[in-house]
Parts: C-alpha cells; sequence; structure tokens
C-alpha cells in the first residue's frame, strides 16, 4: 500500500500538477494561484475514504491482523540464535535508496 502511495505522489510531481513556484530559498518568495475548479473533485457519496484508497479496501484490511505473529516469533528466533541470514549488499542498497530520495 505504501509503494502505491509513493507511485501516485511521484508521478502527481512528475506530472507538473505541483503548483508552487519555487526559487532561490535566499530570497524566498511564495507563488500562490488559484485553483482550477475544472479539477477532478473528490465524490464525498462514492465510497472513496480518500483518492488513494477505498472503504472496501479499509474493510478488508481490517479483517487481516495487522501483524503475522508466526512469521515474527520465526525471526525473532532465528536472530536469537544467530541463524537469521543477513544481505550486507541488500542492506547498503537499501540505505544508500533511502538517503538519495532524502536528498532529492
Amino acid at each position: 500500500m505504501i509503494d502505491q502511495l509513493k507511485s501516485k505522489l511521484n508521478s502527481l510531481s512528475s506530472s507538473g500538477s505541483n503548483n508552487v513556484t519555487r526559487t532561490d530559498t535566499k530570497h524566498a518568495k511564495a507563488s500562490v494561484q488559484k485553483v482550477d475548479p475544472t479539477r477532478t473533485k473528490v465524490d464525498v457519496d462514492s465510497g472513496k475514504v480518500s483518492q488513494f484508497v477505498s472503504k472496501e479496501t479499509i474493510k478488508d484490511m481490517a479483517k487481516q491482523p495487522p501483524i503475522d505473529k508466526v512469521s515474527t516469533t520465526r525471526i525473532k528466533n532465528a536472530i536469537a540464535n544467530g541463524s537469521y541470514p543477513i544481505d550486507l549488499d541488500k542492506i547498503a542498497d537499501a540505505l544508500f535508496d533511502a538517503y538519495k530520495e532524502m536528498k532529492d
């Protein structure tokens, strides 16, 4: 679900829907533009909680346990025993990607 939100936000930012004009931070000036009334509006009665998640999706998520306790216990035991496989290259890549994402 988080990946869906990230991809939606990335597509919104890359499509030019950002109406804020950015300038040099030393001489920051905010540019406010009028709201475009022709934009698609969120229909309150359409069953959508937000533009990303519907009420049905939330109901389905509520039926499932938030944490898989069996897998969590298995991983905890493997870490305690020292038998949990650690891929240092994968961890380093993920940390570097997170750093690059923060800098952008």
